[in-house]
């Protein structure tokens, strides 16, 4: 297995587990007082509530609604979702995951050059670098080894990949 794959495969992996705690975090926040546990939950991982980027955070994020948090949750795990499948699937070599990565990762392009634009941002410009670069790779992969085409031939070429199978109408 090449290297690109492993470390693509494991960053999927690692992207879809961190969809699901920040699920479930959501979930059990926005079961009690959702301003509250927020300022708890910042508290613990080391942030100042009052910080002039994190409290204006977390009075967005307070004032969301009921439905909004599910629509929230429903979009996590659609997300984790389709990172599981996309890990598992070019951990095992399989070419239906580099295709639905390539898929997956050229949809969202426009949608983060977008946020870029408008909000910009370190951690955006980083994501949009590691998924750029996850599809220029697999892309180029795809290119080197015959990518749909290759199968296609397989199909209607013999066994050795030099004579045409006889196929009937």
């Amino acid at each position: 297995m090449p290297v690109g794959f492993l470390l693509i495969g494991l960053y999927k992996l690692a992207t879809a587990v961190l969809a699901v705690v920040l699920a479930v975090g959501l979930a059990r926040v926005y079961r009690g007082d959702a301003r509250a546990s927020l300022e708890q939950l910042t508290r613990l991982v080391g942030l100042d509530p009052e910080n002039s980027f994190v409290h204006p955070l977390l009075l967005r994020l307070a004032e969301l609604g009921r439905e909004q948090i599910r629509v929230v949750l429903a979009g996590l795990a659609g997300y984790a979702a389709l990172h599981v499948v996309e890990g598992i699937g070019i951990l095992r070599g399989k070419r239906w995951g580099e295709f639905l990565i390539v898929l997956a990762s050229m949809s969202l392009l426009p949608v983060e050059v977008w946020e870029i634009a408008r909000r910009g941002g370190p951690v955006r410009i980083a994501a949009l670098i590691v998924n750029a670069g996850i599809v220029v790779y697999l892309i180029g992969r795809l290119g080197r080894e015959g990518g749909v085409f290759r199968s296609t031939r397989s199909m209607i070429r013999g066994q050795s990949g030099s004579e045409p199978r006889n196929v009937r109408p």
